[in-house]
């Protein structure tokens, strides 16, 4: 691991990571879990969005032009990569994935800095089981851009989160990555702890 993914996962753990023995939190999904990851409390912070920006940047495909995601817990994420990607030789713009889709002037799925035939990656805070990432791989795909990779900030390894969104990935032929699993920020949990 890089000094800078050690300090982006010790932001993590610090920020975003909840977990109290005997408590159990709620998930988007429904379903009740003994932690909880809050990354927009890490990808707001001001001292992890040049982490982010760079980390999720080195990531991208020389090809892609733009990021985005589902809005909220993309759009932190892709507006530090576009701000970082400024300075470097691959600039990106960044754009968000709607809810539901515009319902005057362009109706679209899309608001931001993408136009159909565009190279995107798609980002996302967390992932458990991988819907809303897959959701806004479809939405782009409406809009006409090539999605070539997913990148997330952390895969709960849940639910068959990683599983799903590969296959669908795989489909349009574009690859996933995550930068932490849960396995790592609990270890780090842990050995803050001691």
């Amino acid at each position: 691991m890089t000094p800078k993914e050690e300090e982006l996962l010790r932001l993590l753990v610090r920020l975003s990571y909840f977990r109290q023995p005997g408590k159990q939190f709620r998930l988007a999904s429904g379903r009740m879990s003994d932690y909880y990851i809050e990354c927009s409390l890490t990808t707001t912070n001001p001292a992890a969005i040049p982490l982010i920006g760079a980390l999720v940047h080195a990531r991208l495909p020389t090809a892609a032009v733009a990021i985005g995601g589902p809005t909220m817990g993309a759009d932190p994420i892709a507006a530090a990569v576009a701000f970082h990607s400024a300075g470097t030789p691959h600039p990106v713009s960044w754009f968000s994935v709607r809810k539901a889709a515009k319902e005057h002037g362009a109706t679209r799925w899309l608001e931001g800095s993408a136009k159909a035939g565009d190279a995107v990656v798609v980002v996302e805070d967390v992932i458990t089981s991988g819907g809303s990432v897959i959701e806004a791989v479809r939405k782009c795909h409406a809009e006409g851009l090539r999605v070539l990779r997913a990148v997330v900030l952390v895969d709960r390894e849940e639910d068959g989160g990683r599983a799903r969104v590969e296959k669908a990935l795989a489909e349009v032929g574009a690859d996933f990555e995550a930068l932490f699993t849960r396995s790592q920020i609990e270890r780090a949990w842990q050995a803050a702890r001691g």
